[in-house]
């Protein structure tokens, strides 16, 4: 199901999940339909937030293995104790400013400069990794002005192109949480596909001793990748 400003777009996803470091808890404060959450693979912990009520009861109808809170996600972000394993995934309703469209969306919606602000103001304040979806503003260019960001051309709900960004606290990840996706585009991720395929089935005909002596090698150069840094 379709879900306003939603990340399940062909190429959206798979470049948000491409930029998502490993993490024991994920977070998303502003949960939806939740689309990164439910393509990337499952944290330890997966805690979904929530102001619209259908939102969590629609997260609890399809049965999905996230914990659904019915909450405000400054409150909740203000109130959890962080750990520092934590990946937080902001997806919030954009600035009323940087839309085409000024018509209400969303039941509870979040688009006035003095809530971003106060949100942003928490989201630096965390100690683990965060990242936020958004289009360009100068409160955003502002108050992330250090953190990291990429960009990329995506459809809004109106069908018209846009350019959303991406905003993180961390540098570029040397690894992933998911490694499914990997590639720039669509040619390139099935390009991958077709490499880890190949390598599956060359396992699966060596035998159990081939296969450790292969994981070990692999571990060993790991091992010697880490000790470099």
């Amino acid at each position: 199901m379709a879900y306003p400003g939603g990340k399940a777009g062909s190429g959206v996803y798979q470049k948000i999940i491409n930029q998502i470091p490993p993490h024991t808890t994920y977070i998303e404060p502003f949960l939806g339909h939740g689309a990164i959450m439910l393509h990337k693979r499952p944290a330890a912990c997966s805690i979904g937030v929530d102001c619209d009520m259908d939102v969590i009861r629609y997260w609890e109808l399809e049965g999905y293995g996230a914990i659904a809170i019915y909450g405000d996600a400054i409150s909740f972000l203000k109130s959890y104790e962080f750990k520092g394993d934590e990946f937080v995934y902001n997806d919030p309703p954009y600035l009323w400013e940087t839309r085409k469209s000024k018509h209400r969306i969303y039941t509870a919606e979040f688009g006035d400069t003095d809530q971003h602000k106060k949100l942003l103001t928490v989201l630096k304040s965390l100690p683990c990794m965060v990242a936020i979806s958004g289009y360009q503003s100068s409160l955003y260019s502002s108050m992330l002005a250090t953190w990291r960001t990429i960009s990329y051309n995506t459809v809004n709900r109106a069908g018209d192109g846009v350019q959303e960004w991406l905003w993180m606290n961390y540098p570029e990840p040397q690894a992933l949480h998911d490694y499914r996706y990997l590639g720039e585009n669509f040619r390139q991720r099935e390009r991958l596909k077709r490499i880890r395929t190949n390598w599956l089935a060359k396992l699966g005909r060596m035998d159990q001793l081939e296969k450790y002596m292969l994981m070990a090698t692999i571990a060993e150069l790991g091992d010697t990748a880490r000790s470099q840094k």
